[in-house]
């Protein structure tokens, strides 16, 4: 019976990252699973609401100042005369003609802005995705975690039974047989807790996605192997293309600097028009009227000096974010290669010497040629090197999203 389920947990050492995709047949997939969250997550609602934001935005940059319509009615009558009192009435309705070049910055501001707001959304959007694929990936950690303990425990069993039948039959030490049930104690406890965190990761899972998923839930998919070496380069390209924050930082720049353009363009006054007509008791006048505002005391100095101090607080605040995101890129990036070259060396090397020094223990212990003990140091050493493996591959997967926040979550080193 040891033998036999010794093969069982060799084999699931060997596909690490697939024991929660062998026991979850057509379970959720994480495609599945991030679009379920994109759907129903307030997250995604915030990320259509900055959108149309943007369009408002840009929408508003470009509209004309609305018309002034005043009317006016009184009573009177002429000086020294007397007689009845008689009405008297007015009429003017007047249009705002923005300067041209002013209107234009003005618009340029605005389109900007929109830009920032667009950006923003899709930061909201990538945000919400990797924190939904980092999610899927703790929670395909904790199934494969229980399935190696509860190996473990049945490993840990099956010894329990050969020590007890070598006591039983004066091959074995009493007190071998009573360190085997204490390590099948032991195991129990180590499979109780992997079953609590699977809850947990389940739980954050449910939460994330706000609909409902099915119950009991069942995962498929593993977690990410050993890639090759990244391109800093071309990590480096895809930061400046496609960052929304780094977009975002230009674009309130690019605003600012607008804004700017149009404080000093204001010094150049805008146009009023009006169109009058009056009934009074004397006579009709119709006409028009021309008004400016004659830059002479202020000239706009003040609101050019404040634009100009906001755009080059927020061009510096634009190359400085750029400069913090390429640091945190390079440490992701370097993050991830020493987290693949860790899984790779776990799994290549250190995980099928451990299998084959539990093989040799296992059989000299049959044969009476060493003790219990050597047998479950070699044990546990060999569900360490799992979980150490399995570890890795999260910390690979974690590594992955780290550098997905910086480049977007359409990236897949190694494809």
């Amino acid at each position: 019976m040891y033998w036999s389920i010794r093969r069982v947990v060799s084999a699931s050492a060997l596909t690490v990252a697939g024991v929660a995709s062998a026991q979850a047949q057509a379970g959720l997939s994480l495609e599945t699973y991030v679009q379920a969250v994109l759907r129903s997550h307030p997250g995604a609602r915030q990320g259509l609401a900055l959108d149309a934001a943007a369009a408002a935005e840009a929408k508003t940059s470009r509209a004309w100042p609305d018309p002034t319509f005043n009317y006016s009615r009184d009573r009177a009558r002429p000086t020294g005369a007397g007689g009845p009192e008689l009405t008297e009435s007015g009429v003017t309705v007047g249009q705002t003609i923005p300067w041209l070049g002013t209107r234009s910055a003005n618009v340029r501001a605005g389109d900007h802005a929109a830009a920032a707001l667009r950006a923003e959304a899709l930061g909201t959007r990538w945000e919400l995705e990797i924190d939904a694929r980092t999610a899927f990936a703790r929670a395909l950690f904790a199934q494969a975690a229980l399935a190696n303990a509860r190996a473990a425990e049945e490993d840990a069993r099956g010894l329990r039974d050969l020590t007890a039948r070598r006591a039983d039959l004066g091959e074995s030490r009493e007190v071998d047989r009573i360190k085997a049930e204490v390590e099948w104690l032991r195991q129990q406890r180590t499979r109780r807790a992997a079953e609590r965190e699977v809850e947990a990761s389940e739980a954050i899972l449910r939460a994330l996605a706000v609909e409902a998923l099915p119950s009991p839930l069942a995962l498929a998919g593993e977690l990410p192997s050993p890639r090759a070496p990244s391109d800093p380069t071309e990590l480096q390209a895809r930061l400046e293309q496609s960052n929304p924050r780094l977009a975002a930082a230009r674009s309130d720049a690019a605003r600012d600097a607008a804004l700017a353009s149009a404080a000093r363009r204001s010094r150049i006054p805008d146009l009023d028009l009006a169109w009058f007509h009056n009934d009074e008791l004397d006579k009709e006048s119709s006409g028009f009227s021309v008004g400016i505002r004659v830059p002479l005391w202020n000239a706009n100095r003040g609101e050019i000096a404040r634009a100009e101090a906001r755009a080059a607080l927020a061009t510096a605040s634009a190359e400085r974010t750029r400069i913090d995101l390429g640091s945190a890129l390079e440490r992701g990036r370097q993050a991830l290669d020493v987290a693949s070259a860790q899984a790779q060396l776990l799994e290549s090397s250190i995980l099928p010497a451990a299998s084959r020094s539990l093989d040799l223990a296992g059989l000299s212990y049959r044969e009476g040629e060493t003790s219990l003990l050597d047998l479950l140091d070699a044990q546990r050493t060999f569900r360490e090197t799992q979980r150490e493996a399995l570890e890795a591959r999260l910390a690979l997967a974690l590594a992955i999203a780290e550098v997905q926040r910086q480049v977007g979550p359409d990236f897949f080193p190694g494809r």
